[in-house]
C-alpha cells in the first residue's frame, strides 16, 4: 500500500498509465481479464469462515470489489469511463493526493493491526467443541513428555523482559501433569552434586525458579537428563536427572552453567553426551521499541549457540534472526531447527556445512517439537501488536494454528486452524498417545485435541 501510494507522486507515470489504459481501452478482452481475475481473488477470500476478521482480507476484499465494478462499468458504459478518464488526467491531483492519503491509511491499519474480530472474555474454565482442557495449570510455556507418556512436565513461565518489567517477572515451578489422574503438582527435586554443569554455578536448595524451555534426552549413559532455562536469580541452565518412584515421576538437581551476562535465552536442546544448544533472543537491555521495530522489520536480534563442558558457549553459524525462539537439533539427520519469533521461520541448519538448507514461513513460531519423524510448531494467527486486545484477559482466545512439518525439507504434513476457542497465544504442540497438548505463556489451562480432528 505504501508503495502503491507513493506512485501516485509521479504524474508522469500515471499520465503513461493512463494514456495506455485508453489507447487499448476499445479491446473489452482487457477488462473481461481483470473482471474475471477480481472475481477469482473474491471468491478465495470468501472462503474463509473468518475472513471478515482479519485486516488485510476485508482489505482485499474491498479493493476486489472495486475492480469488480469499475471493470463491469467499463464493459456496459465504455464511453462514460473514457470521459471520466480524461477527466482524471486534466486534473490529475484532485484524484491523486486523496489516493495518496486513502493508500497510506490502509497501509499504516495494515502495519498496525491483522486481527480485528472479538477476543472473547472466557468465564470457567471448559471445554469447547474442539479442544479439551485441563484447568488449574499456570503458564506452561513448554511441554515435555516423561518416557512412559503418562506424565507432562511443564514450566511455569514467569515472564521475560521487554514484555514484562523487571519488577513484575515471577518465579514459578516446574510442574508434573499426570494425564490419567488429571492432576498437577510441582516436582519433587532433591538435590545432588554438581556433575552436569560447571563447577562455578551454584544454586542452594532453597533458591527459586524462573523456567522457561526445557527438553529431556537420554543420555550416553542411559540416564534421562532434563535442562531448564532459568531467568531467576540469574540467567542459567538447569540441569536435572528424571528418575521414576513407584508410579511417579521426581527429579534430582545435578548442576547448572552459568550464562554469559549479554546473553538472554529463550530454549534449549540436548545432545546425548550432555552438550546442548539454546537460543539467545535478543540482549537484556532490549526495550518495547526494539521489540516492536523487529516485529515489523525482521532485523537481526540474536542467535544460537552450542555449549560443551571444554569449550563452553559459541555461536552458531547462520543461526543469526529476529528473535530465537525455539531450537531443535536432530542428530540423526545434522540439522539444527531454529524458530524466528519475530522473523516468521523456520530455519533448518546443516551443522556439516553450516548453512540453511531451508526454511518455512509462519507467523510468530515459538517452541519445536520433534516426535516421530515429525516437527510440531504453533503459529499466531495475528501480528504481535494485536495482543493489546489481551489486556485483562487470560487466556486471551486469539486465533492460532498448530502445523506438522516434515523435517528433511520442511513441507508442510498438515495444518489445523483455530478460532474463538478456549484458548490463545499457544508457545508448545506436543503429540502424545491422547492427542496433541498445547501449552501457552499466558493461560491458566493445557487443552488437547484429537489428532484426527477436524
Amino acid at each position: 500500500m505504501f508503495c502503491l501510494g507513493i506512485t501516485f507522486l509521479f504524474r508522469s507515470l500515471w499520465s503513461s498509465i493512463l494514456n495506455a489504459f485508453l489507447r487499448f481501452f476499445s479491446r473489452q478482452r482487457v477488462c473481461q481479464v481483470i473482471f474475471l481475475l477480481a472475481l477469482v481473488c473474491n471468491l478465495y477470500i470468501l472462503r474463509n469462515d473468518n475472513w471478515m476478521e482479519y485486516t488485510g482480507s476485508l482489505t482485499l476484499f474491498v479493493l476486489t470489489v472495486l475492480l469488480l465494478l469499475a471493470s463491469l462499468l467499463a464493459l456496459i458504459a465504455e464511453p462514460m469511463v473514457r470521459r471520466i478518464v480524461n477527466f482524471g488526467s486534466r486534473n490529475y491531483w484532485f484524484f491523486a493526493l486523496p489516493n495518496f492519503i486513502f493508500l497510506w491509511t490502509i497501509g499504516f491499519w495494515l502495519l498496525i493491526w491483522s486481527y480485528i474480530g472479538e477476543v472473547e472474555d472466557l468465564g470457567p474454565c471448559l471445554p469447547d467443541d474442539k479442544l479439551g482442557v485441563l484447568c488449574d495449570i499456570s503458564n506452561a510455556e513448554d511441554l515435555i513428555a516423561t518416557p512412559d507418556q503418562r506424565f507432562l512436565i511443564a514450566p511455569e513461565f514467569g515472564g521475560i523482559g521487554p514484555h514484562l518489567v523487571p519488577e513484575d517477572h515471577q518465579t514459578g515451578r516446574i510442574l508434573m501433569i499426570d494425564l490419567d489422574r488429571g492432576q498437577v503438582q510441582p516436582a519433587v527435586i532433591e538435590y545432588g552434586e554438581n556433575i552436569w554443569g560447571d563447577r562455578g554455578c551454584l544454586r542452594h536448595k532453597e533458591t527459586l525458579f524462573s523456567p522457561h524451555g526445557m527438553d529431556l534426552r537420554r543420555r550416553h549413559d542411559n540416564l534421562w537428563q532434563l535442562a531448564v532455562i532459568n531467568h531467576f536469580p540469574k540467567e542459567s541452565v538447569e540441569m536435572f536427572e528424571l528418575l521414576k518412584n513407584d508410579e511417579h515421576w521426581g527429579l534430582v538437581w545435578r548442576g547448572c552453567i552459568s550464562v554469559p551476562q549479554v546473553n538472554y535465552l529463550n530454549d534449549i536442546s540436548l545432545a546425548s553426551d550432555g552438550s546442548f544448544f539454546v537460543s539467545h533472543m535478543y540482549d537484556t537491555d532490549f526495550s518495547a521499541n526494539d521489540a516492536l521495530v523487529a516485529s515489523l522489520f525482521k532485523n537481526v536480534t540474536g542467535y544460537a549457540m552450542r555449549w560443551d563442558s571444554e569449550n563452553g558457549f559459541s555461536q552458531v553459524p547462520s543461526t543469526e534472526g529476529a528473535h530465537p525462539n525455539g531450537i531443535i537439533y536432530d542428530d540423526v539427520r545434522g540439522l539444527l531447527f531454529v524458530a524466528y519469533t519475530f522473523g516468521d521461520k523456520i530455519d533448518a541448519i546443516n551443522m556439516l556445512s553450516g548453512k540453511v538448507e531451508s526454511s518455512f514461513n509462519l507467523n510468530s513460531p515459538d517452541n519445536i517439537v520433534l516426535k516421530d519423524g515429525t516437527l510440531w510448531i504453533t503459529s499466531w494467527d495475528h501480528s504481535i501488536q494485536d495482543m493489546v486486545s489481551c489486556k485483562g484477559k487470560t487466556p486471551c482466545t486469539l486465533p492460532f494454528s498448530i502445523y506438522a512439518l516434515e523435517p528433511n525439507t520442511l513441507n508442510l504434513v498438515k495444518k489445523w486452524r483455530f478460532h474463538h476457542t478456549t484458548t490463545g497465544l499457544p508457545t508448545v504442540a506436543l503429540p502424545t498417545n491422547q492427542g496433541v497438548w498445547i501449552g501457552s505463556s499466558r493461560s491458566d489451562r493445557l487443552v488437547h485435541f484429537d489428532l484426527e480432528w477436524p
